[in-house]
């Protein structure tokens, strides 16, 4: 059993870009947060559900 597939929203809600108007020292939190979606694309996703899985005894 692996986890499902995480599809996180590319665009940042209104309280996101409240909070990154009045963040100044955590810019990488806030790059992070704008590029998430490329980072957990599906195949890296699937490659951490077969780790997890594996670890796991799945």
């Amino acid at each position: 059993m692996r986890p499902p597939l995480w599809f996180p929203p590319i665009a940042l809600t209104e309280k996101e870009q409240k909070v990154i108007a009045r963040i100044r020292r955590a810019k990488l939190f806030i790059f992070l947060r704008e590029v998430r979606h490329e980072l957990f694309d599906e195949e890296f996703q699937r490659e951490l559900g077969t780790i997890f899985a594996r670890q796991h005894g799945w």
